[in-house]
């Protein structure tokens, strides 16, 4: 299996599953509106399809069930969020780590049923602001923002103590006609974007998730002879389960792939001691950073990557143990746009590559194969501003990739890093990413040659290959030491 273009346009989402209300909540047949996790991608007037016949837990689940509505009012998603302080009994305002998506009217369940500390519903009189915190976690401290918070239509009936959570259902998604089947927390919740009008009526039943399959189309996708065509359910990019079933419905063979997802369709050894150990799985085709070679440890948490497979290694290899038996090839990215006829390329690392090692660039039809001469220093980034002549210190997208005293280039000019700066990061947590408060900078050992404008790249020395490049490649565009080959031997 390999990282492709499988996925679904119109943003899909899932019913709501609110803490500590749930886990699992269910709106019941005859219903108009259901929450969701996220509105977006969804219209009225459109289509919307909404999932039913969970069963909890749910290991393995067979072929999810659908019914077909028209969306008539789009509202907002749920939110998670925890108490930032402690509250008290006859408080008429608790402070939130986030107010998103919160209005008045709205009502809140708080807390859980143990001593001193009882259920409670609230509703919201009035929004503020939600609490923020410095780059330490736990309780707000004296330098701590804790906001103006949640005003309440009544007093609270008990305490409840901080970093407990509560969600708010939001007004969600309304529709038409009524569901005549339950629907429960984490079924998927799909907008149906687009539709295809045929010139013909169907002269057959068609299962969901059948493949349509346009034959004129000979440069995207698997264009190859299959014996089998997979058009879904929709894998996750990043981890998941597969299951291969008998005709009878028995499992024939399983694995988990990114992470242990489900565990009991897991082949191979599941002790492993240590950080981000988590059994066996095999890994998902990623860029830049773990799992490279034979025998790495996987990463937890996998980044994207560009068109890869993972796949048994030789092939047919298979000793019933996900974590031995695949494999995927090195993986990073060109850091730096490189022409046809330069020999050399500038990477985001040069961990784990050799001389003479084959690698792959590109993909698609600007595919080509290289052999490595030499290897150099990794890194490219561009300047962020202009700077002038005889300045040694330039303002730069990212500063990471690069070492004091590393020399690198500037269009035809080489430097050598005395320091770096790396501008310091604002933001809190909760799930929102930190920014840069301003750039990074990186200070050379001599003054500029020339001046240097905005937008032009600062890069490592870079890859030398045997023989010049004979395609255009982007910034972005894959470096790979293995291409997907499907229905075929593994390239390597």
């Amino acid at each position: 299996f390999g990282r492709g273009g499988m996925g679904f346009n119109g943003n899909p989402t899932t019913l709501w599953q609110p803490l500590p209300e749930g886990p699992v909540i269910t709106i019941p047949a005859g219903s108009n509106n259901i929450p969701v996790t996220s509105t977006a991608g969804f219209q009225v007037g459109q289509k919307m399809a909404i999932g039913y016949g969970s069963t909890y837990p749910a290991v393995s689940n067979s072929l999810e069930k659908y019914e077909v509505v028209t969306v008539t009012e789009v509202g907002k998603p749920g939110t998670q969020a925890w108490l930032a302080v402690d509250a008290k009994k006859g408080d008429t305002n608790i402070k939130v780590t986030s107010t998103q998506n919160i209005t008045a009217g709205d009502k809140i369940r708080l807390d859980i049923d143990s001593e001193g500390h009882g259920i409670e519903w609230v509703t919201v009189k009035s929004v503020g602001t939600q609490s923020s915190r410095g780059s330490n976690g736990g309780p707000l401290g004296p330098n701590d923002n804790p906001g103006t918070g949640l005003e309440l239509a009544a007093p609270l009936k008990y305490d409840h103590s901080a970093n407990m959570p509560f969600a708010v259902n939001g007004t969600g998604i309304t529709f038409e006609p009524a569901t005549k089947f339950d629907h429960s927390s984490n079924e998927p919740v799909l907008p149906l974007v687009y539709a295809i009008e045929l010139d013909n009526a169907l002269s057959k039943n068609h299962a969901i998730n059948s493949v349509v399959l346009d034959v004129m189309v000979q440069n995207a996708g698997f264009t190859g002879t299959a014996d089998l065509l997979f058009g879904g359910p929709v894998l996750d990019g990043s981890r998941g389960n597969m299951t291969l079933r008998n005709g009878k419905g028995l499992i024939v063979d399983a694995l988990n792939y990114g992470g242990l997802v489900d565990p009991w369709l897991a082949e191979g050894y599941h002790a492993d001691a240590g950080a981000g150990a988590e059994g066996a799985y095999a890994p998902v085709p990623q860029t830049g950073r773990g799992r490279g070679g034979f025998g790495a440890a996987p990463a937890a948490a996998p980044a994207a990557g560009p068109d890869l497979s993972t796949g048994r290694y030789p092939d047919g290899f298979d000793t019933d143990d996900n974590k031995l038996d695949f494999h995927t090839g090195q993986a990073q990215t060109i850091a730096a746009p490189a022409k046809a006829g330069q020999a050399n390329i500038k990477v985001t690392s040069v961990q784990g590559i050799s001389i003479g090692q084959t690698m792959y660039i590109g993909s698609g039809n600007s595919l080509e194969k290289v052999k490595i001469a030499t290897i150099g220093t990794a890194g490219a980034t561009t300047i962020s501003a202009d700077a002038k002549k005889g300045e040694k210190t330039v303002a730069v997208a990212a500063a990471q990739p690069f070492q004091v005293g590393q020399v690198v280039t500037i269009g035809s000019e080489s430097y050598t890093i005395a320091s770096i700066q790396a501008a310091p990061r604002r933001g809190f947590g909760w799930g929102r990413p930190q920014q840069p408060a301003e750039p990074d900078k990186i200070t050379f050992t001599q003054g500029l040659n020339a001046n240097v404008a905005a937008g032009e790249y600062l890069s490592g020395s870079g890859i030398t290959l045997g023989t010049p490049l004979t395609k255009d490649h982007g910034a972005g565009d894959a470096f790979t030491a293995s291409v997907a080959t499907p229905g075929k031997p593994n390239i390597r």
